[in-house]
């Protein structure tokens, strides 16, 4: 029994630095400097993607011009070879002039295409600036974040190094196996242990067997079958 009060002694203060830990954790500061980070690589993939957007248009448009030099060479061809030989028969003529009228129509949708291009890859080039500033911007935030939160949680730091040493002092009064079985169900549940109170676990308010309350009473070491907690007297 007396093992269980110094465990109990070593729970009430484990769980203080925890509190100081959480505390920490929770800082108002530090959720903005995550949030802020977060922002940063959100801004940086994006940046990424909008430059593999406008890097894949300008290869596209590289083969469009290329496609537009070729027709425009069939187009000539065409006009050679009317003034070379003109046709004789208006089914030659008329021939002629489809083969002339698809490779217009051809380059002036290689062109409209082009034009798309352009005007899409300049939008693109206008949101990779606005993704660069705001990262920019982002990360001057993050580094005053940084240095608040650096400042903030030093005091907060010692005063959790303190406390984990109360901790551990007392920690040395516990059975070894006992504060191995304290840490295992810490893992699951905090606090891990509870006080036996009006036939109940404190920690659930689960009301125990009979028998149960006799093994606790003799100073067995019991654990709650509802929230799995060590139940001392």
């Amino acid at each position: 029994m007396a093992n269980f009060e110094a465990l109990w002694a070593y729970q009430t203060e484990d769980i203080k630095a925890d509190a100081i830990a959480n505390a920490i954790r929770r800082s108002p500061v530090r959720q903005k400097l995550e949030k802020t980070r977060d922002l940063i690589l959100d801004r940086q993939k994006q940046y990424k993607q909008i430059e593999a957007e406008i890097t894949a248009m300008a290869d596209r448009k590289d083969i469009i011009e290329q496609a537009v030099a070729h027709s425009e060479s069939q187009l000539q061809n065409l006009k050679d070879r009317f003034e070379a030989n003109p046709p004789s028969t208006p089914e030659d003529v008329k021939a002629l002039m489809t083969e002339v009228s698809h490779c217009r129509d051809t380059i002036r949708q290689y062109e409209a295409e082009i034009a798309r291009i352009v005007k899409e890859s300049s939008a693109h080039e206008k949101q990779q600036h606005v993704v660069r500033v705001e990262a920019a911007n982002a990360k001057k935030a993050f580094d005053q974040l940084k240095s608040e939160y650096e400042a903030e949680s030093q005091s907060k730091k010692e005063e959790l190094d303190a406390q984990r040493a109360r901790a551990k002092a007392l920690s040395a009064d516990v059975d070894p196996d006992l504060l191995e079985e304290y840490n295992t169900i810490k893992k699951h549940i905090s606090p891990p242990m509870a006080r036996l109170t009006y036939g109940q676990c404190s920690g659930c308010n689960t009301s125990l067997p009979s028998a149960v309350l006799s093994r606790i009473k003799g100073g067995a070491l019991v654990e709650c079958e509802t929230c799995g907690r060590m139940i001392i007297q």
